[in-house]
């Protein structure tokens, strides 16, 4: 999930350059965080190694063992969203338009390409219905889709037609409410906080039958929380400093855990270590950014900014890469999960190099209150967007 930030697209005359110039290809400015950048690539890898797993246990052999530690990689993309939203928008709190500004640019980094991945999937399933698992039409569930709002599929699980598109669900209700913080000029670490609060809370009280909108009644929106409290405290250089040495050592157990750690069960005790040792390793990564920033290949940085790409279109080509072995009689799992992320990563990065930046550069310069900034915004340009 793409979790991009905001930056001004300056004078009559920058908005002429280029695309790459205007967009958020990596290039070495300040006030951007590379570090977060980069881990936006290591979080969605990882959602690809684990569904490539998957892909070549259901279409390959039921052999392959599926590795299901990757998903928290979603769980890295909340947190950094979170961090993104407050450390970019800093400078709209308290302003009328603000809030305009912000869903103007949430909406043309995330719905364009959702919407195209979401009906490359739909078409695949009218003209290649066998290549598709796990879905069936629905005109009602189609339109839910693409509106972002919860439905279940043909599994029963909560899920948009695009499978991975369940975290955007999460990620446009983040940004339904934080846009309504700006709108009403309240804090957003108290109102919006205290939203994201309240509706983990209500995880408590769903029933066993819950129905398809009581999903957003789940703990994981406190990952948002999270990521919006480390962008507090990375904001303040002297807090930074004086905690830099606690945030190594924890960051050193947040690794090792993620490391030696068993696959989560689901009980209250890991869920609470994970959250912990995610949280961790975003927190170092941000504060460490002024030791570590310089330092990142170019390379992680650009497909840390191509990861939004990524999450949304492999699950419409990894698949493919067992399918064909299975009809060359090459049953090898290790040989279909490297190819399947070499395909996705391959084809994902061209989507995003021709395809995602000429069409968010195109609508930068034309969707009202995108270019007209209330104040000079900050230019964090990390992240989608996770989402």
């Amino acid at each position: 999930m793409r979790l991009i930030g905001f930056s001004s697209l300056g004078s009559p005359k920058d908005q002429h350059k280029s695309a790459a110039q205007r967009t958020d290809l990596p290039q070495a400015k300040p006030g951007k965080y590379q570090g977060i950048q980069a881990l936006r690539f290591i979080a969605a890898l990882l959602v690809v190694v684990t569904h490539s797993t998957f892909y070549a246990h259901e279409r390959l052999s039921s052999s392959v063992p599926v590795w299901n530690d990757g998903v928290v990689g979603v769980r890295v993309f909340f947190v950094i969203s979170g961090f993104v939203m407050v450390a970019s928008t800093t400078s709209l709190a308290g302003t009328r338009d603000g809030w305009k500004y912000f869903s103007m640019r949430r909406i043309i980094r995330i719905v364009p390409m959702y919407w195209m991945a979401t009906t490359v999937k739909l078409l695949t399933m009218l003209v290649l219905p066998a290549a598709v698992l796990h879905s069936a039409l629905d005109p009602g569930k189609v339109v839910l889709s693409y509106l972002f709002l919860p439905s279940r599929n043909a599994d029963g699980a909560v899920e948009p037609l695009l499978g991975v598109g369940w975290t955007l669900v999460f990620e446009m209700f983040f940004y339904a409410v934080f846009a309504l913080t700006l709108l009403v000029r309240a804090n957003v670490i108290y109102l919006t906080g205290g939203v994201l609060v309240l509706v983990a809370c209500g995880s408590l009280f769903r029933g066993a039958n819950w129905p398809a909108w009581a999903v957003y009644f789940d703990p994981i929106v406190l990952y948002f929380l999270v990521g919006m409290l480390i962008a507090k405290l990375t904001l303040n250089p002297r807090t930074r400093r004086r905690l830099a040495p606690a945030v190594l050592a924890v960051l050193v157990l947040g690794i090792l855990y993620m490391v030696i750690h068993p696959d989560i069960d689901g009980s209250l005790n890991n869920r609470v270590f994970e959250m912990l040792a995610v949280s961790a390793i975003v927190l170092a990564v941000a504060w460490l950014e002024p030791l570590i920033g310089r330092g990142i290949p170019k390379f992680a940085t650009f497909l840390g900014a191509a990861s939004y790409s990524l999450y949304l279109f492999h699950p419409l080509i990894a698949p493919a890469i067992p399918e064909v072995l299975v009809r060359l009689g090459v049953t090898n799992g290790v040989v279909s999960v490297l190819l399947s992320i070499a395909a996705a990563l391959i084809a994902t990065t061209l989507i995003y190099r021709f395809v995602e930046l000429p069409v968010t550069a195109w609508l930068q310069t034309r969707v009202p209150y995108v270019n007209r900034q209330p104040k000079a915004a900050g230019s964090l340009e990390t992240a989608d967007s996770g989402k």
